[in-house]
């Protein structure tokens, strides 16, 4: 069923963004939503190009969405970034949800250099 209906140009917004969100569970792109977390996060990148949400905001709420959803990773990856002299409100969130953070490789290979941040928030991986 067509939930959102989306013009050419909103479709390719949601597409290419979609292009560049990883999530630590899984090492695809949103663009291949082979886990709940993808699924849900192509939905709501639909649902803001429908809304005229300009791609600089989209992967700013993209990042709050993933930071809620994996709350030890992203404490892990701001840790790392903490580290290199850079504060969490002003790391680049294409970035930071590009393939070298925020997929599961990526978040293995920043693991690897500093070791994990406890948070007792919750989250987890694709069977939570």
């Amino acid at each position: 069923h067509p939930f959102i209906i989306l013009t050419k140009e909103q479709q390719s917004l949601a597409d290419r963004v979609s292009k560049g969100i990883y999530r630590p569970c899984c090492g695809n792109s949103t663009h291949f939503p082979d886990c709940n977390h993808g699924m849900a996060m192509l939905g709501l990148l639909e649902l803001m190009a429908s809304q005229g949400v300009s791609e600089e905001e989209m992967y700013r709420v993209a990042l709050a969405v993933n930071s809620y959803w994996f709350p030890d990773n992203y404490a892990t990856i701001a840790k790392y970034f903490s580290q290199k002299g850079v504060s969490w409100d002003k790391v680049d969130a294409r970035e930071v949800l590009g393939v070298n953070f925020s997929s599961s490789s990526g978040y293995q290979r920043v693991l690897s250099e500093i070791g994990p941040v406890e948070n007792k928030g919750g989250g987890g991986g694709c069977s939570v």
